[in-house]
């Protein structure tokens, strides 16, 4: 009798199931009917908020690579922006995909949750989704030919990757990390800033515009648009050999820096090197100094950075920042002799010195820079609360101005 309900039991549950499957989609939409988002920009007008959506195009039969478009809406809300897209065209926008999220400048002059709110309450929309600010209108940004990239945000994409951070070259940040430390005690993140730039620049005389080496013809490739706001292809940008006079590339380089949401400071170059060599895992990263009207370009193989909270008995609040590398040549202003060339471990000593005399300069400018904006870069106040509690009260609103900071850096050669 037991064994004759379990059967009944598996039965049912079996027919259940089988008519759910043949009677519900589970979600999912028609592919003709859906705005497949790749990457989103959002900018703002006042209290209207615009958003630039990436869209991909799925590609018609015997025509190649998929296609990409831009599509504008606005809102007085980021979800109101997205819903105008359906209005508009009758397709479903998905974020499932998104992988990148433009600021523009004025989106950062206020508050940034006010437009990444929505994309922290969508379920859809991946903690890993790239956060970057702009130098500019992002809608422009995401509109450009690139010669590396047919997709722009691809493009972005690429050079926020995590190879990039362990050169050195840029602070790649997340919509989970950025929202985590604007959120947790140091109320402070920080953002990449991407800027646009031409591909070529002048050498000597020349006025740095591209030549054509078929002597006149197009070299475009035929693709008939300027690329301002219809779709583009997902090639390489250009067929010739030059980049056309259109396209562009995208340059990341500096860090912009946040208080409670709002932008307080901006990192140069050198500064955002630093502060990689104080937070990220460096290999191969190249780094150069001059000494005695030499230059040496040093290759980071290593880099150990170590960060230190401690509060003394007569209440001083020290900051100890300690890191050490490990280098070898990568290339000379001047000639060298055969066995210097062939040894690239044989680091001479003032180099080793002199480059970390100039890293020891260009941290200590970053934590005062940063300090001086009250953007927490290091995380003091996480580590106040974690390691010396019984202060945490008294220090937690004024800890970066009581800070007494010692660095410490030193390059080692590789053997």
């Amino acid at each position: 009798m037991h064994n004759r309900n379990a059967v009944r039991y598996y039965i049912l549950l079996f027919a259940l199931f089988f008519v759910m499957f043949i009677s519900n989609d589970f979600g999912l939409i028609d592919v003709e009917k859906t705005a497949i988002v790749m990457a989103v920009g959002i900018d703002r007008e006042e209290d209207t908020f615009i958003v630039t959506s990436q869209i991909a195009l799925p590609a018609e039969s015997g025509q190649g690579a998929s296609k990409t478009t831009q599509m504008v809406s606005r809102g007085k809300t980021v979800a109101e922006a997205f819903e105008e897209i359906n209005d508009k065209t009758g397709w479903y926008p998905k974020l499932v995909f998104c992988k990148l999220i433009l600021l523009g400048e004025n989106a950062v002059k206020e508050n940034v949750f006010d437009a990444l709110d929505f994309f922290l309450r969508d379920e859809y929309v991946s903690e890993d989704c790239l956060l970057a600010v702009c130098d500019g209108i992002s809608k422009d940004f995401l509109n450009v030919k690139t010669p590396t990239n047919g997709v722009s945000s691809v493009a972005i994409q690429t050079i926020l990757s995590a190879h990039a951070e362990r050169v050195g070259a840029v602070m790649p940040n997340t919509l989970r990390e950025f929202s985590a430390s604007s959120f947790g005690d140091s109320k402070s993140g920080y953002l990449p800033v991407v800027k646009i730039e031409t591909p070529q620049e002048s050498i000597g005389g020349e006025t740095g515009e591209p030549q054509d080496p078929s002597g006149g013809e197009d070299q475009s490739g035929g693709s008939g648009g300027s690329g301002s706001s219809g779709g583009s292809t997902g090639g390489s940008g250009s067929t010739g050999t030059q980049p056309t006079e259109s396209e562009k590339v995208f340059v990341v380089s500096e860090t912009a820096t946040f208080r409670e949401g709002k932008q307080v400071g901006l990192l140069s170059k050198e500064e955002t090197f630093a502060f990689g060599a104080m937070k990220s895992d460096l290999k191969l990263a190249p780094y150069t100094v001059e000494t005695d009207g030499e230059a040496y370009t040093l290759t980071i193989k290593h880099n150990a950075p170590e960060v230190k909270l401690s509060i003394t008995d007569e209440g001083v609040a020290r900051l100890k920042v300690s890191v050490s590398l490990t280098a070898g040549i990568a290339d000379f202003s001047k000639a060298k002799d055969e066995n210097q060339i062939r040894d690239v471990g044989a680091v001479p000593k003032k180099v080793l010195e002199g480059a970390g005399k100039k890293l020891k300069g260009e941290i200590e400018a970053t934590i005062k820079a940063a300090n001086a904006a009250n953007c927490d870069l290091l995380g003091v106040t996480d580590m106040l609360k974690k390691y010396e509690n019984k202060y945490y009260d008294a220090f937690k609103k004024d800890i970066l101005s009581r800070l007494s900071v010692s660095v410490k850096v030193k390059f080692k050669s590789i053997r």
